[in-house]
């Protein structure tokens, strides 16, 4: 194995473990407040918190970005930073644009008498706000993931996480008669608080450090540039096609969630319920395999080309992604000189 793969590959490893432990210890506090909180407030409302609610901000979340962090260039094959940044800008229109279809769908469309209960069309403009908010942090989480330096995007994300939910879970236990209200406000903490350590990760940087973890030296050079081509046509080609397929994904994977939402075919109490046994019975999947599969898409994603055939690489049993067989100069020989000898 090259010693470029052996370092991606060692890059990836600690990635897989680091953000392996991050998930395990959030989960568990995770618990700890849920615990609290379920012997405060009504399970009717954990039900619109958790489930309809919590199914707008992802909902917003991943059918904007997902698609762009399926298709990080390689750092060597990014022709343009310029480029990528502009593409990466894309990110505010798109979600702008899911916002304005889904927050109106949760708010007035088989609401199931959500909104009797107090504060619920504050707490549904408080999560998309949320999920706008995060998404202001996207172009440092990009371009921190260009440069292989995945340990600033796990860190970040468990100190907001930790801090933000823990402040959630407490202002919703002292004020359960206004809980979906800091349900919402929480979230609204989170994204402040992820958005806002990028920002100032960055400034507290020197020039070199941002170079080498971002790529840009300074806030003018993340300002959209007037280029030509304004963006890398391959690149958001290959971006449109994860966005649509990305649609179908989500579906997939949340349709339940989906149904429930849409056609009131459950009630709250029995989506909190549910809610709670899905945790707990997808803790293992959701910790260890999901881990596994992002981390392994994301090493083939550095190490193997969308346009070339597995056999064009020269994947081998024993060593992986090596680009240039050590017996190719051989076989051409001495297929030119069986050439030579037949005539």
């Amino acid at each position: 194995m090259s010693s470029s793969n052996e370092n991606i590959l060692t890059v990836f490893g600690t990635r897989t473990i680091l953000n392996l432990i991050c998930k395990v210890l959030f989960r568990c506090l995770h618990f700890i407040l849920n615990g609290l909180i379920l012997r405060r407030i009504d399970l009717k409302i954990i039900g619109i918190a958790n489930v309809r609610l919590q199914l707008l901000y992802t909902t917003i979340l991943f059918l904007s970005r997902e698609s762009f962090r399926r298709t990080v260039p390689k750092l060597n094959d990014l022709r343009s930073i310029h480029h990528y940044i502009n593409l990466i800008w894309f990110i505010i229109p798109i979600s702008l644009s899911i916002i304005s279809f889904t927050l109106p769908v949760t708010l007035f469309i088989q609401t199931d008498n959500a909104e009797k209960y107090s504060f619920y069309y504050q707490s549904c403009l408080f999560y998309a706000l949320a999920a706008f908010i995060e998404l202001l942090s996207e172009p440092f989480y990009l371009l921190a993931t260009v440069t292989l330096n995945y340990h600033i995007n796990i860190y970040i994300e468990m100190f907001a996480s930790t801090l933000g939910f823990t402040i959630q879970a407490i202002l919703v236990y002292k004020n359960a008669e206004y809980a979906l209200y800091y349900y919402g406000f929480g979230y609204i903490i989170y994204s402040l608080l992820i958005t806002l350590s990028y920002y100032i990760f960055f400034l507290t940087r020197n020039k070199q450090e941002r170079q080498r973890l971002f790529l840009i030296s300074s806030f003018n050079d993340l300002i959209i540039k007037p280029t030509h081509p304004y963006i890398d046509t391959k690149l958001s080609n290959e971006t449109k096609t994860f966005f649509w397929q990305g649609i179908w994904m989500k579906f997939l994977t949340e349709g339940e969630r989906y149904i429930m939402s849409l056609f009131n075919l459950v009630s709250y109490k029995d989506q909190a319920i549910y809610d709670t046994i899905n945790n707990l019975g997808s803790l293992l999947p959701r910790l260890i395999f999901s881990t596994l599969e992002e981390s392994a898409y994301a090493y083939f994603q550095q190490t193997l080309s969308r346009t070339k055939i597995p056999k064009d690489q020269h994947i081998q049993d024993d060593q992986m992604l090596i680009h240039a067989r050590q017996d190719e100069p051989y076989y051409e020989e001495q297929s030119s000189s069986s050439l030579s000898g037949r005539f």
